[in-house]
């Protein structure tokens, strides 16, 4: 593995763990300038990766993952499961919001990483509030679904690894307090700040506060043995959550679900976020479940290091695709 500049920032982890996955298999890693892009080469052909997207992913696949709107239009047409939506553009559009049953959800058009995402959002004049809040124009207001959150991976348009992305959260002890439970956890040897380490530290800001007033606790606080704390409502690894495998939970009609969305999507790796109430019956089948969203280049550590189950090697199942295409 050879570097362009010196002094470079460590790789974030998933083009970390693609770059280690790259040296067992033989392919030679050149990291270029920022944390993320890697020039792979074998046998005389070459490639480039940024995380788990590709020099082989669909640029139109990309647009339909990064603009939320038109990742529903695409799953709506072909009749794949997903909430209701309002597309909020202008304060005109508040006269659709009467089609949609709340409480919702309300996230930027092109957001990642859970960043500005509300849950739970009351009524049309709470979304408004919101809405002239947000930095970008535009905003989508969907139905909330219900049941448990998972993310999906499909790769070469085939399953590879279903997670449980459990929200930063905590168990009391009876002793410590619930800030000292937050720093205990964060001692785990996978846990560092941003996006380079296997897991995220739990960061303690207004987000967890408010939380915390909602369940009518506060950082002080010692809670019961046993007792589970929830400190975010968004479940991503960058907010502090943490992953357990659970792919052997998926039934055959699921697994075609899921490659039916890939396909859908035109995305050859992507990662799908959807909930449901059951992994082990048809999700079609299932009230109130259906596909939040959709990733072109989804994390690789929760597959990689879950907390509970199985590891996935998602990273060698890109590689091998990649170099079955480069033969």
């Amino acid at each position: 593995m050879s570097e362009t500049t010196t002094n470079r920032p460590p790789l974030e982890a998933s083009s970390r763990i693609m770059a280690e996955t790259a040296a067992k298999r033989g392919i030679e890693c050149q990291l270029l300038g920022d944390r993320q892009t890697i020039l792979m080469s074998k046998n005389g052909h070459q490639w480039y990766t940024r995380g788990s997207r590709t020099s082989w992913q669909s640029s139109v696949g990309k647009t339909i993952a990064d603009y939320k709107p038109l990742t529903k239009l695409v799953l709506s047409h072909f009749q794949l499961p997903t909430a209701p939506f309002v597309l909020i553009k202008s304060e005109a559009d508040f006269d659709q919001l009467s089609q949609l049953q709340f409480p919702v959800v309300v996230k930027p058009v092109g957001g990642r990483h859970g960043k500005d995402v509300s849950v739970g959002v009351a009524d049309a004049a709470a979304v408004r509030e919101l809405w002239l809040g947000q930095q970008q124009p535009e905003s989508i207001c969907e139905e909330m679904l219900q049941g448990t959150e998972y993310r999906v991976v499909c790769v070469d348009y085939q399953l590879v690894a279903v997670a449980f992305r459990k929200p930063a959260h905590v168990v009391g002890d009876g002793e410590h307090t619930i800030a000292e439970l937050i720093e205990i956890k964060n001692q785990h040897p996978w846990r560092g700040k941003g996006h380079t380490y296997n897991l995220t530290l739990i960061e303690v800001d207004d987000t967890v506060r408010q939380n915390l007033a909602d369940q009518k606790l506060e950082l002080e606080a010692v809670v019961p043995p046993g007792q589970e704390v929830a400190l975010r409502k968004t479940a991503n690894l960058s907010t502090g959550g943490e992953a357990w495998d659970v792919t052997d939970q998926v039934c055959p009609e699921n697994k075609t679900l899921f490659e039916t969305i890939a396909r859908a999507c035109d995305l050859n790796v992507i990662g799908i976020d959807i909930m449901c109430q059951d992994l082990t019956t048809p999700i079609v089948n299932q009230t109130r479940a259906g596909v939040i969203e959709v990733n072109a280049s989804p994390g690789l550590r929760m597959h990689h290091y879950p907390i509970q189950g199985q590891p996935r090697d998602v990273a060698s199942a890109i590689l091998e695709m990649i170099e079955q295409k480069v033969k």
